[in-house]
Order: structure tokens, then sequence, then C-alpha cells
């Protein structure tokens, strides 16, 4: 499979599912080139026979390569990124909970979520947009909320992108994330301050 199909049906699962108001914010941002994604985030559990390298695998049959491995302690995630050796393509980025470092009832949770994975379906790279491979019910849902946002999300949205991004650099119309995010909120959105309105610097491409 090319990243353009693999990546197309990954954007139709973000705006159909995940996050239908992508589809007018990609509307809003856009000139007269299409709109680059500068990488996409997707999220799993470190329990076999999930885990980062599963989810790689399509992105390496598609002609990405491992770059940089990530530690995030006080979310007790790890990830790495991939990218394509054609720099149109987005970066990828896949981070796994280190469910061992989390509560006992967290543990028993995923620990039954994984047990109803069918392996069959991870082959090939429709799972990664195909939502749950489990059943969840409310209570647990609102356990693993009580603990971990990543683990809750996941749980409740199964498999698919966490985010999409926009390089902000390509826009004619605005030279810097700031006015971007007026221009949202004019049309009607709210932007997440939390952690600073703006995250990231110029220096970091971020």
């Amino acid at each position: 499979m090319t990243p353009d199909v693999l990546f197309e049906s990954l954007w139709q699962d973000y705006i159909q599912r995940l996050c239908p108001s992508a589809a007018k914010v990609h509307q809003l941002l856009q000139e007269d080139e299409a709109l680059i994604n500068d990488h996409i985030a997707l999220r799993t559990f470190n329990v076999e026979p999930l885990g980062i390298e599963t989810l790689a695998k399509p992105f390496l049959a598609a002609g990405y390569k491992a770059c940089g491995d990530y530690v995030f302690e006080s979310k007790k995630l790890v990830a790495k990124h991939y990218e394509h050796p054609d720099p149109k393509q987005p970066k990828v980025f896949i981070s796994e909970l280190k469910v061992e470092e989390c509560s006992p009832e967290l543990q028993a949770i995923v620990a039954k979520l994984v047990a109803q994975v069918d392996a069959d379906k991870l082959s090939g790279s429709a799972f990664l947009h195909g939502g749950r491979l489990w059943d969840l019910s409310f209570a647990d849902y609102q356990t693993l909320a009580k603990e971990s946002e990543y683990a809750s999300w996941l749980a409740a949205h199964g498999y698919g992108a966490n985010h999409f991004t926009v390089s902000v650099n390509q826009l004619n119309q605005h030279d810097e994330v700031k006015q971007v995010n007026d221009h949202l909120r004019q049309a009607g959105f709210v932007i997440n301050e939390s952690g600073g309105e703006v995250k990231g610097s110029p220096e970091v491409l971020l």
C-alpha cells in the first residue's frame, strides 16, 4: 500500500469517527495548494500482540524508517517516530503506554481488553483506522479516565489517528501559529490553552 492511500484512509476515519470538526478546520485553512500534514500520532498499549512495532509494520512496508525514540516519564509513555524518504510524506509518531507501571486496576482492565483482540486482524493496515478491537464497559472507561487520559482515549476509541496537523509554514495568509488560532477562534472554534495556547517554538519547527 502506498503512503497516500494509507493516510487517506486514516484521514477519512479521523474526520468521520474521531474528529468531524477537523474537516471544517481543513476547509478554513485551505489555500491554493493542498495542505501539508506535518505528522500524525497513533496510540497503543505495550502489551502483546499490540505495541509500537505492530502499529509500525504497515508504515515500514510503505517505505518509512524509524528515526527517533522518546520517553515521557510522567505519562508513562515511550514513543518512536518514523519518516519517509519523500519529505512531502507526513512523519508518524507512535506511542505506547507502559502498562506495567500503572495501577493494578488499570492493568487488569487493559488485560481484559487485549484478551479480546483477534491477532489475525492485526495483519495489513486496516486495523490502524478500524477503531476498537474490544468491548469496553462505561465503568471500566471511568476507572481508566481517573488515572490516564491516554488509556481511556485508547480504550474508548481504539485505533485511529489521535491527531493530524497542518504545517503553518506553508500558509500565505498567516505567518504565526497565533494568527491561525485567532482565525479558527473567529470561526467559532475553542482553542486548547492547556500548557499555553502556542506550544513549542520556531526554533524546533513545532
